[in-house]
């Protein structure tokens, strides 16, 4: 069990906490470090899409191609890949008497699989419970099992077109290369990942029914990952104009323009936000000219809107006939402003994404789907919005998303590494279970009459 309860260790209260690396990442450094298994677990990886080929031996994880088909819709969830995890670690029970949660993001070892999975391949994919397990001088086919039989994950049913209309179709099982990476990567570098491969994960697994919350999570996903690479090369001159060109305009006209790069500095990081949250809501004395606009964040927009310019992709190979997004560098910059602006608002002013952009996509002719909503302006449910403030739908973030978490991924990764790919199958194995999979030597015959090969 991942939960186990304890005592405190011997060196608690000393010195710095420091979280503990990814339970997935430690599992496989002990596979690297020739640790024998102490068991095998396979679980159902769930999703609405299909696969094709299989993978094996990324250290100690092996997906394998359970063919799933339903007889309802095509879109209908199924258990389409099986995860086989060999488990190397040794369960630890202590109970820190502490706080230790920077590392937590809500899920076990083979959620953290799975995030990465789902990630690489673009597809929704949860981790279902353990249904069987091989274990020393056990059944060398397993046992099956049924710990957690009310985990099952449960895709909330929309009857709208699909928010991300790419997600159904053919995944290739050999497009799971990258994942032999994870264990090249630091401890807080894995951390960082996963972490943010969990909120992209769940934003593709609620597109559908709450994509307003889907945005919050992709953008949550970008700020993730955003904290972690923090390598925006801007002064804080331009981050503070990045954030809040406004407070600068009423600097200027007050006279105080010499002192913006003082401000700026000064105002590295959360203002405002964390005040209003424990009940200073309004400034009662002034010092200078602006300080009621300067409500918010300064620098995370900034690292934001750096982290996407940096590392998301260019437009799609295939693009709209009408309804097309301007990928050049100002109106993405600007498109990214507002995006993070509007998350803002949607926490901390209980204000949703705008209606325009949590609508499905159209498409014209059976060609791609557009990019950005359309008109000059919309108004649904009692509100209205310009398509100014409405710059993209959700399914043209999604690919700008995962494209920056991606190659930034492949920045976390040490340049002088070297991975061992493993091995692919195009055409799946028909061959006996015995040959192809004995997980552990028998020491003695399962049945008297048998004897052991």
């Amino acid at each position: 069990m991942e939960v186990l309860m304890g005592i405190a260790p011997e060196d608690e209260g000393k010195g710095e906490i420091v979280p503990p690396p990814p339970r997935s990442w430690l599992n496989w450094q002990a596979h690297r470090e020739k640790s024998g298994a102490i068991q095998i677990s396979e679980l159902r990886l769930y999703s609405d899409a299909e696969f094709i080929a299989e993978a094996y031996d990324f250290g100690p994880y092996s997906f394998l191609n359970a063919l799933a088909h339903t007889r309802a819709n095509v879109r209908s969830l199924k258990p389409g890949i099986v995860l086989r995890a060999e488990w190397l670690l040794k369960a630890d029970m202590r109970v820190p008497f502490h706080t230790n949660d920077n590392h937590y993001h809500g899920g076990d070892i083979f959620d953290e699989v799975a995030a990465l999975v789902s990630l690489l391949l673009d597809a929704r994919i949860m981790a279902g419970p353990v249904d069987r397990e091989f274990k020393p001088g056990e059944d060398p086919l397993g046992r099956p099992r049924g710990y957690d039989a009310t985990y099952l994950p449960l895709l909330p049913i929309s009857q709208r077109a699909p928010q991300l209309p790419h997600l159904h179709g053919m995944r290739d099982l050999r497009s799971l290369a990258d994942f032999a990476t994870l264990p090249l990567l630091t401890p807080d570098g894995a951390a960082a990942l996963i972490k943010a491969a969990r909120l992209f994960q769940n934003a593709l697994w609620v597109a559908d029914s709450t994509p307003e919350n889907a945005w919050l999570l992709l953008v949550s996903s970008i700020e993730t990952a955003a904290n972690h690479w923090d390598g925006d090369q801007r002064s804080p001159e331009e981050r503070f104009a990045l954030s809040y060109q406004g407070v600068i305009n009423l600097l200027h006209k007050a006279g105080a323009g010499a002192t913006v790069p003082k401000v700026a500095r000064a105002f590295r990081g959360v203002v405002g936000a964390t005040a209003k949250f424990v009940g200073s809501t309004r400034p009662r004395s002034a010092k200078f000219v602006g300080a009621r606009a300067f409500r918010g964040v300064v620098g995370a927009t900034a690292k934001f809107v750096g982290f996407m310019e940096t590392f998301a992709p260019g437009a799609p190979e295939k693009r709209p006939t009408f309804g097309k997004f301007n990928f050049s560098s100002e109106p993405l910059t600007a498109a990214y402003k507002r995006i993070y602006a509007l998350r803002s608002r949607a926490l901390h002013g209980g204000v949703p994404f705008p209606y325009p952009m949590c609508i499905p996509p159209e498409r014209y002719d059976d060609g791609p789907y557009s990019e950005i909503p359309g008109g000059l302006a919309c108004s649904a449910m009692g509100a209205t919005w310009s398509s100014d403030d409405t710059p993209m739908l959700l399914h043209t973030f999604a690919y700008l998303a995962r494209g920056a978490l991606l190659a930034w991924w492949h920045t976390l990764v040490p340049t002088d590494a070297t991975r061992a790919d493993p091995p692919f199958t195009e055409i799946l194995s028909v061959r006996p279970v015995a040959d192809r999979f004995c997980p552990f030597p028998l020491t003695t015959p399962t049945h008297p009459d048998e004897t052991v090969g």
